[in-house]
């Protein structure tokens, strides 16, 4: 396997004409989407530094962008309840420009990007012809970028180096990266890519003080 280093920046990932429109769609019911846009670049560069170890192609790393856009959708409605509610929304609006099965692929990926993830055909979403065992290859690459753009905490720099069977992921934080060390422990939303690619992810954090960073 190849090992490469990558900085993350929004403008990394191709955007697409739907791409443009699930943005605007979000944004008018987030007011925001800083946070979708690091989503999508963070989630692009796991797609193309993992794409040896998942085989997915062009389709799905689409879906991917346009899941990353809108995972967060429901957060005004319902904050605590926003995957569930965020899926809904995806499910009944008419303005979304997607086929049936885009529009289940993208719910399915929006109602687990947060919690238990259920096996594959039990998440009353997807039906048979929508690639059920691909598209849990594709949430478990956004669930992994959700993660390291966290918004309880700043969003780092990260540096990602995949070398063999070990992903190591290095976030770099203006401030104190004590809380940030905290949550990123919480492992659960990096599980499920670890299992289905068979690798290892190694998270590291750094403190980058005014001094350093002007350097």
């Amino acid at each position: 396997m190849t090992h490469g280093n990558h900085a993350t920046t929004p403008a990394e990932y191709p955007m697409s004409t739907k791409q443009r429109l699930a943005e605007r769609w979000a944004q008018r019911r987030l007011g925001r989407i800083d946070h979708e846009r690091r989503v999508a670049a963070i989630a692009s560069i796991l797609f193309e530094l993992t794409r040896a170890r998942h085989q997915l192609g062009l389709a799905e790393k689409r879906m991917l962008l346009l899941a990353a856009a809108l995972h967060d959708v429901g957060r005004r409605v319902d904050d605590k309840r926003h995957p569930t509610v965020g899926a809904r929304m995806i499910l009944a609006s008419p303005s979304l420009p997607f086929t049936g099965s885009e529009r289940r692929s993208i719910a399915y990926l929006t109602r687990y990007h947060r919690g238990a993830v259920p096996e594959i055909g039990y998440d009353d979403i997807l039906a048979p012809s929508d690639g059920r065992k691909r598209l849990r290859l594709v949430l478990a690459l956004l669930r992994a970028a959700d993660a390291l753009d966290g918004r309880q905490v700043e969003s780092p720099r990260l540096v990602f180096a995949l070398s063999g069977r070990r992903l190591l992921i290095t976030c770099y934080f203006d401030e104190t990266a004590a809380k940030a060390r905290r949550i990123l422990k919480r492992r659960k939303k990096f599980r499920l890519l670890q299992e289905l690619l068979d690798i290892k992810i190694d998270l590291q954090t750094h403190q980058v003080d005014a001094m350093q960073a002007v350097a």
